[in-house]
């Protein structure tokens, strides 16, 4: 049986405006970038002040002009008395000590993930003052409304195998995303999908087996890796994710971003594309459930409102290091060689 299972029309500021004295204010970090203003847009179309961005040039003099906001040079010219929420999207290297500076002076904020491009980098931020309540780390799949049904499955289901496929259009690999310091394409991509399944199975995996390649752009990262894990509990994970120069037909992001992630299950098996989850039954049973398109930043924007009001992160900090703590093993899996690497 094939029905229609969608949220309805994206989330606008009367979804979730209803309970709050005023709008929240909003700065954002990095505005001028892909990520930072879609943030912006996003927050201003749910209904919050987008007061600041924060940008070192005149890159985002334009946006500003949008949305009614001022353009600062630095975040020591945001003030927590004049703002709700910060939120951080520059390349990830640069992320944790802003994050840190931020929460240490009483802000709340939102950063793009991962919360670092690596353990050290994570190592900044664990020491700031409200790390696990007032910071939120900007996965965007905990938005979408298929992982609900998904995580609900799988909890209920004795797991075997997940398998994932995650491809982010790219024309080209350069600027921060060429710099070997990110860490290439599980942690600036595959790490959404790390961060998702980690979260549905206890413990560290080991790395059974990683490839890499860069032979698609030949940057000097990693461009494609594909990844095999497995959790203390016998769940066998499976990765692949690379930068493609090639548009997909459909996917997240406005089609910029194609997920597939395929579980098997003792009972049966469900699959995620996109916008679609379809589950096949043991009896031989089947049922599919078609979303409509959604903006996950939109999404995420209005989750983040909440956040400012007093929920909790989709995405805590502990969850977020777990995620870059198996990214580091994968990594360091595909510099050795070595099989059944652990993750701390």
């Amino acid at each position: 049986m094939s029905t229609a299972y969608g949220p309805g029309p994206d989330l606008c500021a009367s979804d979730i405006m209803t309970t709050a004295t005023r709008p929240p204010r909003v700065a954002v970090v990095g505005a001028a970038g892909w990520a930072g203003s879609r943030h912006a847009r996003a927050f201003a179309q749910v209904g919050a002040n987008v007061t600041h961005l924060v940008e070192k040039d005149e890159r985002a003099v334009s946006l500003a002009d949008e949305l009614g906001a001022r353009v600062v040079p630095s975040i020591k010219d945001l003030h927590s008395d004049q703002l709700e929420l910060v939120v951080v999207a520059l390349p990830t290297t640069l992320q944790p000590e802003i994050c840190a500076d931020l929460l240490n002076r009483g802000f709340r904020v939102l950063t793009e993930k991962p919360v670092a491009a690596d353990t050290a980098g994570a190592a900044v931020l664990s020491a700031a003052t409200g790390v696990n309540e007032r910071l939120m780390v900007g996965y965007t799949l905990h938005q979408h409304p298929a992982v609900l049904l998904l995580s609900q499955w799988i909890r209920d289901n004795e797991v075997i195998a997940v398998n994932v496929r995650s491809v982010a259009h790219k024309e080209t690999i350069d600027s921060w995303r060429a710099d070997p310091g990110e860490g290439g394409v599980a942690v600036v991509n595959g790490i959404h999908a790390i961060e998702l399944v980690s979260s549905w199975f206890e413990g560290a995996p080991k790395v059974l087996a990683t490839s890499v390649s860069s032979s698609l752009y030949g940057s000097p990262v990693p461009e494609h890796v594909v990844s095999t894990l497995e959790f203390p509990s016998g769940v066998v994970f499976t990765l692949q994710t690379y930068w493609s120069p090639w548009q997909e037909p459909e996917g997240l992001n406005q089609g910029d971003w194609s997920l597939t992630i395929d579980v098997l299950a003792t009972g049966g098996r469900m699959l995620w594309s996109n916008d679609s989850l379809h589950v096949w039954n043991r009896d031989g049973g089947q049922q599919e459930k078609n979303f409509e398109p959604s903006d996950l930043f939109l999404r995420q924007a209005a989750a983040a409102v909440r956040f400012c009001g007093g929920d909790a992160p989709a995405v805590t900090f502990a969850q977020a290091l777990r995620a870059t703590e198996i990214a580091d093993a994968v990594q360091a899996a595909s510099a050795s060689g070595a099989p059944e690497v652990p993750a701390p």
